[in-house]
C-alpha cells in the first residue's frame, strides 16, 4: 500500500462501518477461542495497530508490519507491541503464539503460500489461524490497484492454500454477503465508465479508494447490516460474499517433532 494512505485509513478505522464490523467479527472468533490473558497473539501485517488495540484486554496481543509509517502511527496512538519487520523474516522463535491473525494482507504479497508456511511456524502446536481476504476477481476495482493487491481468492483456493502450508482447515466461508450485490453493481459500472472514457480519449482520472466517509445516519445501517451478518456467520458458512473468512488450526505434533523447531530468522527492526 502507497505510504500516505496510512494515516487515511488509520482515520477511518476509528468509525468507518467496515473496520467497525471486523474489529468485532474478529474480537468474536477470539473470544470464542477461549482466551484469556496468558494467550499469546500475533496480528501479522499489522498495519497502524488498530485491531491489536482492540484485542488488548482479552490477551497478549502484539503485531508486525514492514511499512515504517504504519509503525509510527501506531506508536502516536500508543498501541504497544508493534515490531517493525517482514513477514518473509519475522523475528520471533516458532511456536511462540496461541493465535495467529492475517487480516487482508496475503493478497499484498506475491509469495502468500511461503508467508503462511512462516506463520505456522510460529504458531505453537494445537494454535489458531484467523485469515481474511478479498474474493472473486470479477470484484476487481480501483481499490484493489490503490492498495497494490496482486490476487483476489475463491473459497477452493484459500482451503488449498492453507492446507499446502501445513494447516488444518475448520471452516472457510465468504462474508460481507449482505453487500455483494451492491459492490459488484458499482464496481462493474466503473469499469464500464472507466472503459467508455479511455474509448473517448477523456484525461485519466487517478484511481481511488473504496473507503470514504458516509453521513452518520448510513454509517450506522451499514455497520448494523454487517453485524446482523455476523450472527448468521455463527450458525452457517455464505455462498458468496466481497471477502473470505477462514479457520484453521496447527495440528499437534509430537515432542519429537517439536524439539525439531528452529526459529524465524531476522531481527526486529523496531519496536513501540
Amino acid at each position: 500500500m502507497d505510504p500516505h494512505f496510512y494515516a487515511e485509513y488509520s482515520r477511518h478505522e476509528r468509525s468507518h462501518w467496515w473496520f467497525r464490523w471486523r474489529f468485532n467479527l474478529i474480537r468474536t472468533l477470539v473470544m470464542n477461542g477461549k482466551t484469556d490473558k496468558r494467550t499469546r497473539l500475533l496480528d501479522a501485517g499489522c498495519g497502524t495497530g488498530s485491531m491489536v488495540q482492540h484485542l488488548k484486554d482479552l490477551c497478549e496481543a502484539v503485531g508486525i508490519d514492514v511499512a515504517a509509517q504504519a509503525v509510527s502511527i501506531a506508536a502516536g496512538h500508543g498501541v504497544s507491541g508493534i515490531v517493525r519487520g517482514s513477514l518473509d523474516r519475522m523475528p520471533f522463535d516458532s511456536a511462540t503464539f496461541d493465535t495467529v491473525l492475517v487480516l487482508d494482507v496475503l493478497e499484498h504479497i506475491q509469495d502468500d503460500a511461503a508467508i503462511l508456511r512462516n506463520l505456522h511456524a510460529v504458531l505453537r502446536p494445537g494454535g489458531r489461524l484467523i485469515l481474511t481476504v478479498p474474493a472473486f476477481r470479477f470484484l476487481w476495482s480501483e481499490h484493489d490497484d490503490v492498495n497494490h493487491h496482486k490476487r483476489r481468492y475463491t473459497t477452493a483456493e484459500v482451503q488449498r492454500l492453507i492446507e499446502d502450508a501445513g494447516f488444518e482447515v475448520r471452516r472457510v466461508t465468504y462474508c460481507n454477503a449482505v453487500l455483494f450485490v451492491p459492490i459488484l453493481f458499482k464496481r462493474t459500472a466503473l469499469r464500464l465508465l472507466r472503459r467508455f472514457d479511455e474509448r473517448g480519449h477523456a484525461p485519466a482520472r487517478p484511481p481511488h479508494s473504496d473507503l470514504s466517509d458516509y453521513p452518520r445516519p448510513i454509517n450506522a445501517g451499514l455497520y448494523l447490516l454487517l453485524s446482523a451478518e455476523t450472527k448468521l456467520l455463527s450458525r452457517t458458512d455464505l455462498p458468496f460474499g466481497s471477502s473470505i473468512l477462514a479457520l484453521a488450526d496447527r495440528p499437534l505434533q509430537t515432542e519429537s517433532e517439536d524439539t525439531a523447531m528452529v526459529k524465524v530468522p531476522g531481527p526486529p527492526q523496531h519496536v513501540t
